[in-house]
């Protein structure tokens, strides 16, 4: 996941502090509620983006929704991201977070794209075989798309590995039509 040096900064610090208070699970799963909760929810982003809004009614409303519902750490960090007008940022720090975790944990997250669900049989063989090449855990996010007709497509963070039969037809004809015919070989009946 590509995500800003400023990204990286703020996931550092709240990872550092959740670390040291011991939460890290709970501050992970906090700040993907609030990432989502970012993405989706324009109105929520407009209201905090608006210029023309006070950072301290920024932060009041932030303490009327969100105090009780989410840790103090989450509720403290939302109002240094309004100080510091990084609100926008939110769910790239998310990301950044993530991909911390993921490096503390020894974890590495994997998309497969296949053209219809694999069978559980197949999925676990695929994970241990990454697990014993890249020597993580591995995470698998499964994605059907029927357009790949066939095969496989792997990504992992920017290698991607493609077993797809369009992939394999795409070449098929590239090399037909780059092909050149001998005309002692090309003949009409």
């Amino acid at each position: 996941m590509a995500s800003s040096e400023v990204s990286n900064v703020y996931a550092g610090a709240l990872l550092d502090l959740a670390q040291e208070k011991g939460v890290i699970s709970r501050v992970e799963e906090e700040i993907s509620f609030v990432a989502e909760l970012a993405k989706s929810d324009k109105d929520l982003m407009l209201y905090l983006n608006s210029p023309g809004i006070s950072g301290e009614s920024k932060k009041a409303f932030i303490d009327k929704v969100f105090s009780g519902e989410l840790s103090e750490i989450i509720v403290n960090f939302l109002k240094i991201l309004i100080d510091n007008d990084r609100q926008d940022e939110i769910p790239s720090i998310y990301d950044s977070m993530v991909d911390l975790i993921d490096d503390i944990n020894n974890r590495q997250r994997v998309s497969i794209i296949t053209s219809s669900k694999l069978d559980d049989n197949l999925k676990n063989k695929i994970v241990k075989a990454m697990e014993e090449k890249l020597n993580k855990s591995i995470i698998i996010d499964e994605i059907v798309d029927e357009s790949i007709l066939g095969g496989i497509v792997i990504k992992i963070d920017d290698l991607v590995i493609d077993g797809s039969l369009v992939k394999d037809l795409k070449n098929m004809r590239e090399k037909l039509i780059n092909s050149k015919v001998r005309s002692e070989v090309a003949y009409e009946d």
